[in-house]
Formats: C-alpha cells, structure tokens, sequence
C-alpha cells in the first residue's frame, strides 16, 4: 500500500477537521452572542477553574500556546479589563494572571451559550457510551510523553 494512501492519514483528518469545524462555530457563537473568541473564553475559564489565578507558563500549557501568544492574549485580557497581571514575590520572572469580577461576570454570561453550543455541536452527534470512549482516549492521548514527531 503506497503511503499516501494509508488510512492512518484519513483518520486523523477526520477528527481534525470535525474538530476545527466546531471550534470554528463555538467561537463564531462566542463572538457573536457573548463578545468573547473561543480563546479568550478558554483561557478565563482555565484560570477560573484553577481558583481564579495562574502562571503564564501554566496557561500557555493548557491552552497550547507559545509564551508570546499567551502574552498576547492576556493583554488583551487584561486591556478589557477581564484580567490582570500580578507578580510572584518569590520569583521576579513568574507572572500570574488573575481573573477579575468583570472577567468572571463575562464568563458567567458565556457559559450557558457555551454549554448550548457544545451540546448541539458535538455531543449531540454521539451517544453517553461514544462521548465516555472518546473523552477516555482523549485523555489517554493527551497524557502521553512522547518524544517530538520523528523521534524515537
């Protein structure tokens, strides 16, 4: 079989363009109905979940950004007044980043569209078993150490 055939290829093109696909509709339903980007939404919830403050480096991870793009991102924040910057007494070169009222209050406003959206998008589309089975690989997936692609 040539290699360029080779259903490994299709498989996970399926799964990433149904993925960009419904990110591409939850952040268009942000946008349009709570004034907040997909990105924006998952980094004040990243930091809500994990009671309200952060490091840079820990919600660069999180949401799979560069240190440059999460620096972008929260000035963003921070301009719209959703979330500030504060340092660590211990170590001048950690930044955390904290969600504020108005942060939160935006949040609080996006999450039931969210939810909406989520349920139509995507959870719709499978039954309890499928949704377990997936979220279960997913996270297997997720919680692997490998080295960089081609490596070892």
């Amino acid at each position: 079989m040539s290699r360029i055939a080779d259903p490994r290829l299709s498989h996970y093109g399926v799964a990433l363009e149904a993925m960009a696909r419904i990110a591409k509709e939850l952040d268009r339903s942000l946008r349009d109905r709570a004034g907040l980007s997909l990105p924006w939404f998952e980094a004040l919830l990243r930091v809500e979940r994990s009671g309200g403050s952060m490091t840079m480096g820990a919600l660069a991870q999180q949401i799979v950004l560069t240190s440059g793009g999460v620096t972008r991102l929260v000035d963003r924040l921070v301009g719209e007044g959703y979330a500030e910057r504060r340092a660590c007494e211990e170590d001048r070169r950690v930044q955390y980043v904290v969600i504020t009222d108005a942060g939160r209050a935006v949040l609080e406003d996006a999450l039931g569209i969210h939810l909406d959206d989520l349920q139509g998008s995507f959870f719709d589309h499978m039954s309890d078993e499928e949704r377990d089975t997936v979220v279960r690989v997913m996270r297997r997936i997720r919680a692997a150490e490998r080295p960089a692609c081609g490596g070892a």
